[in-house]
C-alpha cells in the first residue's frame, strides 16, 4: 500500500519550529483539578490548600511564594500510590496511622524532583507533614530543620481538614480551632501569618465554595506564576508525565500504559515522516489521552461483558472530561485536540464527534493504533494479555474501519521491533 501523508497541523504556539511556552502554574493547577476530582461536587482539597498557601507565603520570610504555591497544588500527589478507587481521602490522624500513607511525602517528592524546574517544590512536598515539635513524618524533623515553605503548606493543609470536619463554621470559632490544632505543627510566625490571612475581610468566605476557590487559584497564578514558562521538551514532558502517573496509578494493570503509548506513538510518527516538533506534540497528547478515565468507575473500565448503552455514554464522556481538565492551559489547544480525538474511528463510528477519515487529527489516529495495541498486549482482570502477533492481526482487521490504514501499516513493524527488543532485554535479578 502506498502511504499518503497529509501534513501534521501546526504546533500549539504557531508554525512548526516555533518554541512552545506553557505556563507552569496553569499546568500544575490543571493537575490539581485532576487530583481533586470526586464524582460529587466538592470544594477541591489541593485547590483550597494552594489558595491559602499562596496568600500566606508572601508574608512569611524564607518561604518562596511561587514554589510554596506549586507545592500546595500537588502536595498529595504521592498519596495516589496508596489509595484505591473506593477509599475516601484520609484525615490527618488516619494518615499518620497508615504505614504506607506515611511514605506519600517521599513518593510525591521523588516524582516532583524528576521534573526540571520543580526540585524546590519537591523539597517542600517532602517536608509538608513534618511538625516543628518532631511528631510529624516521614523523617521526624524539628524546628528550623523544616523550611518555612513546608510549614505554610502544613498550616494550609490543616485548615482544609478542619473545614472538612466542621463544615462551614463561623470565623471566630474557626480561628480558635486552627490556632489550637496548629500548635506544635508550625512555628509562631507561620501560624500568625496564617491566622492573619484567614481573618482578612471577605477571604474566609471564598474558601467555602469550589467556584470561589478556583477563582483564588487563578489569582494566585497571576501573582506567583506570571512569566514562569516551561519551554523545553524536557520541562513539558516531565510535567505531563505527572499527569500520566496519576492517570495510570489505578488499576494496577494500567501502570505505565500512557507512557508506553507515548513511546510507541513517537516511533510511529517518526516512521510516518513527522517533523520533530510534531512528533513531540503526539508524545504530549499520548501522555494525556486517558486522563478522563479517572472519572469513570473502575467497574465499567474492567467490565468483561459488553457495556449497556447507558454505560457506554458514561465511558465516552471521558474525552470531554479530559478537555475540561486541560482547557485552562493557554496555548495547548492543538495537543488537547489530539488527546481528545483518539476515540474517533476512521469510518466515522467513533466518538466524541463522529469524525471520519482525515477529519481526525493525524496525531489522534496514531494514538488510536498505539493505544489499542498496548491495551491488547496488556493483562486485564477479565483476560490474559494477547501476544504481539494476535494483537497485530486484530489491528490489521480493523484497518480502514477503526484505524487509518496508512498509520496501521506504518505501526506494524514498529510494534514488532519494539516488542522483540523488550523480549530480548536481559532480566536483572
Amino acid at each position: 500500500m502506498e502511504t499518503i501523508m497529509e501534513p501534521f497541523p501546526a504546533s500549539p504556539s504557531g508554525p512548526a519550529g516555533t518554541e512552545v511556552h506553557l505556563n507552569r502554574g496553569e499546568l500544575l493547577a490543571a493537575l490539581a483539578r485532576v487530583l481533586d476530582y470526586r464524582p460529587e461536587p466538592d470544594v477541591p482539597h489541593h485547590g483550597r490548600v494552594a489558595a491559602l498557601a499562596g496568600q500566606i507565603a508572601p508574608r512569611v520570610g524564607g518561604a518562596d511564594p511561587r514554589d510554596t504555591f506549586y507545592a500546595a497544588l500537588i502536595h498529595n500527589i504521592g498519596l495516589l500510590d496508596h489509595q484505591s478507587d473506593d477509599m475516601p481521602p484520609a484525615g490527618l490522624a488516619e494518615q499518620a496511622n497508615r504505614p504506607l500513607t506515611r511514605s506519600h511525602p517521599l513518593t510525591g517528592a521523588q516524582m516532583a524532583a524528576t521534573v526540571p524546574g520543580l526540585y524546590g517544590v519537591a523539597e517542600i512536598i517532602l517536608d509538608h507533614h513534618e511538625w516543628v515539635n518532631g511528631h510529624g513524618y516521614p523523617r521526624g524533623k524539628t524546628g528550623t530543620e523544616i523550611s518555612r515553605a513546608a510549614q505554610v503548606v502544613r498550616f494550609a493543609d490543616t485548615c482544609d481538614f478542619i473545614l472538612r470536619e466542621q463544615g462551614s463554621p463561623e470565623l471566630v470559632p474557626l480561628l480558635g480551632a486552627v490556632e489550637n490544632r496548629t500548635v506544635g505543627q508550625v512555628s509562631p510566625p507561620v501560624a500568625d501569618a496564617g491566622i492573619e490571612v484567614l481573618g482578612e475581610s471577605g477571604f474566609y468566605s471564598q474558601l467555602l465554595t469550589g467556584q470561589d476557590v478556583e477563582s483564588l487559584v487563578r489569582g494566585a497564578i497571576e501573582r506567583h506564576a506570571a512569566g514562569d514558562y516551561a519551554t523545553t521538551d524536557a520541562e513539558i514532558t516531565g510535567l505531563l508525565e505527572l499527569f500520566a502517573h496519576v492517570t495510570d496509578a489505578h488499576p494496577a494493570d494500567k501502570i505505565g500504559h500512557s507512557r508506553r503509548v507515548a513511546n510507541l506513538a513517537v516511533l510511529v510518527a517518526m516512521a510516518l515522516g513527522a517533523a520533530p516538533e510534531d512528533t513531540v506534540n503526539v508524545k504530549w497528547a499520548a501522555l494525556l489521552h486517558d486522563l478522563g478515565t479517572i472519572t469513570v468507575p473502575k467497574s465499567l473500565l474492567d467490565k468483561p461483558r459488553m457495556l449497556t448503552e447507558d454505560e457506554l455514554i458514561k465511558v465516552r464522556r471521558l474525552t470531554s472530561r479530559t478537555r475540561e481538565f486541560l482547557a485552562p492551559i493557554t496555548g495547548f489547544d492543538e495537543v488537547i485536540a489530539i488527546a481528545t480525538s483518539h476515540g474517533e474511528a476512521f469510518d466515522g463510528s467513533g466518538h466524541p464527534q463522529g469524525l471520519t477519515g482525515y477529519e481526525i487529527p493525524l496525531g489522534s489516529r496514531i494514538i488510536a493504533v498505539c493505544d489499542t495495541f498496548d491495551a491488547l498486549t496488556s493483562r486485564r482482570p477479565y483476560r490474559a494479555a494477547r501476544d504481539t502477533s494476535l494483537a497485530i492481526d486484530i489491528l490489521v482487521r480493523g484497518s480502514g474501519s477503526l484505524f487509518d490504514p496508512d498509520v496501521a501499516e506504518a505501526a506494524v513493524p514498529v510494534f514488532l521491533i519494539s516488542r522483540n527488543a523488550e523480549e530480548r532485554r536481559p532480566t536483572i535479578v
